[in-house]
């Protein structure tokens, strides 16, 4: 009988008295799971303790069968993580930089700068090895993260926010990238405060709130509740006044709001199909980055925990 890829027993953990995760027990067999919840409901500190960043205050968690803790290095090598915070060497080439990750992993200096060639093709961005990190967009950073995450090809892929700051192209292509990875038979937790993007990679979710499992399964029932509620969200271009007018006109937003000269704040009830227009627009080099709120989502989080803030 094969074991689960994650389970975890009563995890807890404190950062002195603040509670980052509280007594969560969870089973994750494998395929692609999406881990949802609000800034601050304990899925970076989830993450951290899959890879061993941070130890249990109380409880375990296993991966592959294998319980966590100091001497796990070889079941690291199963895992790629892509944290929420930057942690790159900002002056250096993204080439140096994923390189000197591969070397960490065992390869020989020639070896390693190809492991790094062959991972920034997977994440579409072969023309950008030789750019500074610092000379590079948030969203170019983002994928250079995932990158350093698929170097060797790992069972577990571990993505933390991963879709910050991409443009819709971008978002397009690493949410396609997630799937693949499943479909090949590995795991990936995904982690997003957005139902959107995790509704776009799988339809099992788990959903964390202040620390604590508040519901796992199917996506079926929390969209038909979300839906019921406006979206939010905001786009870089060029021509915000331009961009607001075209999808006003097509009836795609139903209010927008200006932010500087090159952001747009946009409301709708029809959040797939302007999507779909703003990918088009992004295509065309109209739009070249995007952010997505879910305030309707923390309105059913508190539905479901009873309005209990």
């Amino acid at each position: 009988m094969s074991v689960p890829a994650i389970r975890c027993d009563g995890l807890s953990r404190w950062y002195g008295e603040v509670q980052g995760l509280s007594g969560l027990s969870l089973t994750i067999e494998g395929g692609v799971v999406g881990l949802l919840g609000p800034n601050g409901s304990g899925k970076s500190t989830f993450m951290k303790l899959l890879t061993g960043l941070i130890r249990p205050s109380r409880g375990y968690v296993e991966v592959f069968g294998r319980r966590v803790g100091p001497d796990s290095h070889r079941l690291f090598s199963r895992i790629g993580y892509s944290p929420g915070e930057d942690v790159h060497f900002e002056g250096e080439r993204a080439i140096d930089f994923l390189a000197l990750l591969a070397r960490f992993g065992g390869d020989a200096p020639a070896a390693a700068v190809r492991r790094g060639h062959q991972a920034m093709e997977k994440v579409g961005l072969p023309e950008k090895a030789e750019v500074r990190l610092n000379a590079m967009s948030k969203g170019m950073r983002q994928r250079v993260k995932v990158a350093q995450a698929l170097l060797f090809e790992p069972e577990l892929l571990l993505l933390d926010e991963p879709l910050n700051g991409m443009d819709p192209i971008s978002r397009r292509a690493t949410m396609r990238l997630v799937r693949e990875h499943g479909e090949r038979g590995g795991t990936v937790v995904f982690a997003s405060h957005v139902l959107h993007e995790v509704e776009a990679v799988t339809s099992h979710v788990v959903l964390l709130h202040h620390g604590r499992l508040l519901a796992e399964g199917r996506l079926g029932e929390i969209r038909e509740l979300v839906d019921r509620r406006p979206r939010r969200l905001r786009v870089d271009c060029d021509d915000p006044r331009l961009v607001a007018a075209t999808l006003l006109d097509e009836e795609l937003a139903c209010g927008t709001r200006f932010e500087g000269d090159a952001r747009l704040e946009l409301e709708t009830r029809t959040l797939a199909p302007l999507l779909a227009r703003i990918e088009e627009l992004g295509a065309a080099g109209r739009i070249h980055g995007l952010d997505l709120e879910d305030e309707g989502l923390e309105g059913i989080f508190d539905l479901l925990v009873g309005g209990d803030g």
